[in-house]
């Protein structure tokens, strides 16, 4: 978020290494859980829950 159009959002260092390590644990849990595939098994039901994202004034929206 350092290119966001909204100054107030960007992100200082501190926080842009928390997102990398967010990142990095999300990943290595999807990697573990692919290898031994307990990733079947997993309840995805509450996605259907969750809100769509929308998009923000002067971006593309799909």
């Amino acid at each position: 978020m350092s290119d966001h159009y909204n100054e107030s959002y960007a992100l200082g260092q501190k926080s842009n290494g928390y997102l990398i390590k967010q990142t990095v644990t999300t990943l290595d849990s999807t990697v573990r859980a692919n290898a031994d595939g307990s990733i079947e098994t997993v309840d995805t039901s509450f996605w259907n829950t969750l809100p769509e994202q929308k998009s923000h004034p002067g971006e593309e929206s799909e």
